[in-house]
């Protein structure tokens, strides 16, 4: 054991030595280099190694890799003056790009900071005031999208207490709550009385008016669901394919499929890379048509190295701020004119593809209830972490890309198409899978326009 150990610590003082951090802390967290006389003198090394790099990961505006590297040397037990010093400036810049965040109206995303912080075991007194302030302020916003505008205020006003100085954009919030509250109840009552006449028509055009001061008011989507039920919209307009194109013929292979899962739901899946979303009428075409107030195309979805890239043709907002491009984060928000909102979504995270819900109460010309971004794969399963919640199923099922076009995958009994295939199988443009607990079709856009 004495051979070994030397040798496991001259190893580990050989890597210290040529900078490689990691190499020399798996020896020294050896079994042979514990309780050796000197890995207490290496371990001491090493901690001053690892945050000397993080003070100069820092210098070069990557604080994260600092934090890695100011965990690594806490870890190995040796207190170290230096590492107190990096933690009081990591802390202190967690806390000015909070502030930053704030300052920049996204409430959201400090909320993540700050719980990033938490995760780093920051205890300060500020982060506590900075974390009830970005939690009041993302309330507020969502109150107000429930057209509970006094407590809306009520709330908003909290922030502004817990916040010194002047903050523009929640000064802009609280107007806009304010400008929206005005109009809310003459319209509401408006509202209620066109739904007990019956004037259909009316009740869409007072409910859109509603949603637009609060696109999550439930009562005006419930009215509006029931107009539609009523007026019925043609079920004419064909699903089909990108903007300005015809319907694609039957040899091009589709950028979009349904996917009809038995007892979960109906999902309209994109392959294209580009996205185009738009008002859902019989002479346009869009990727995802919507029956909303919206233009015929509205907006675009462009996939690429860097994520999803939203760009607008007629008015949106992303987080209630007016944007004409922006790169969505997962739980992003987007408003398409007055009130058609979907939040952005990317559950798992070792895969590109996302998920779009609509939030609004709006709709496709089918009953689907999502619309999924497809990359590489999408993965249907137990668990959050995936783009399909199947609660009932054991193991997971990928849906993948392959050069015959759709595969499937899963570990357990996989049935395509009336055929037994072992793990995996290819699907055709009209295909039934079927596994130990669970089923499910694709199928061509346009084949279910009675579904509605």
């Amino acid at each position: 054991m004495l051979g070994f150990a030397w040798l496991t610590l001259r190893q580990a003082q050989e890597a210290l030595k040529n900078g490689r951090l990691e190499e020399a802390h798996r020896l020294l967290g050896q079994s042979a280099a514990q309780g050796h006389k000197r890995s207490w003198e290496l371990l001491e090394q090493l901690a001053r190694g690892f945050v000397e790099r993080g003070e100069r990961q820092l210098r070069h505006d990557d604080p994260e890799a600092a934090w890695n590297d100011l965990v690594h040397a806490e870890q190995i037990g040796v207190a170290t003056r230096g590492a107190a010093q990096l933690r009081q400036a990591l802390v202190r810049l967690g806390l000015t790009q909070i502030r930053a965040l704030l300052q920049a109206g996204e409430p959201t995303r400090a909320a993540e900071a700050i719980t990033q912080l938490r995760d780093r075991s920051v205890r300060q007194a500020e982060l506590q005031l900075l974390d009830e302030a970005a939690k009041n302020w993302v309330l507020g916003r969502e109150q107000a999208g429930r057209g509970e505008f006094a407590q809306a205020l009520q709330t908003l006003e909290r922030v502004r207490r817990l916040l010194p100085g002047p903050h523009t954009l929640l000064e802009q919030l609280t107007a806009d709550v304010r400008q929206r509250q005005q109009t809310f109840n003459t319209l509401l009552m408006q509202l209620h009385e066109a739904a007990n006449q019956g004037h259909w028509r009316e009740v869409v055009d007072l409910s859109e008016q509603v949603l637009a001061a609060a696109p999550q008011h439930l009562e005006a989507r419930r009215a509006r669901a029931r107009a539609w039920q009523a007026i019925e919209p043609p079920a004419t307009v064909a699903l089909a394919g990108p903007v300005g194109e015809p319907p694609q013929a039957p040899s091009v292979p589709p950028q979009r499929f349904l996917l009809w899962i038995d007892g979960v739901g109906g999902y309209l899946v994109c392959l294209g890379s580009k996205v185009s979303l738009g008002q859902a009428t019989p002479d346009a075409y869009v990727d995802v048509p919507l029956f909303a107030d919206v233009s015929r195309l509205h907006a675009t979805l462009t996939r690429d190295s860097e994520g999803y890239l939203l760009e607008a043709v007629r008015p949106v907002q992303v987080n209630g701020k007016a944007a004409d491009k922006a790169l969505l984060q997962p739980g992003d928000w987007v408003t398409l004119g007055a009130c058609c909102q979907f939040q952005f979504r990317q559950p798992v995270p070792v895969s590109t593809s996302a998920r779009l819900d609509l939030v609004s109460g709006h709709r496709l010309p089918l009953a689907v209830d999502g619309v999924l971004l497809m990359a590489d794969t999408l993965v249907l399963g137990p668990g959050t972490h995936v783009h399909v919640a199947m609660p009932d199923l054991r193991q997971p099922v990928v849906l993948f890309r392959n050069k015959d076009g759709l595969g499937v995958r899963y570990s357990g009994n996989l049935n395509v198409d009336g055929q037994s295939c072992k793990e995996r199988g290819v699907l055709g443009p009209t295909s039934t899978v079927t596994g130990d607990d669970f089923a499910f079709t694709v199928e061509p856009v346009g084949a279910r326009m009675a579904r509605t």
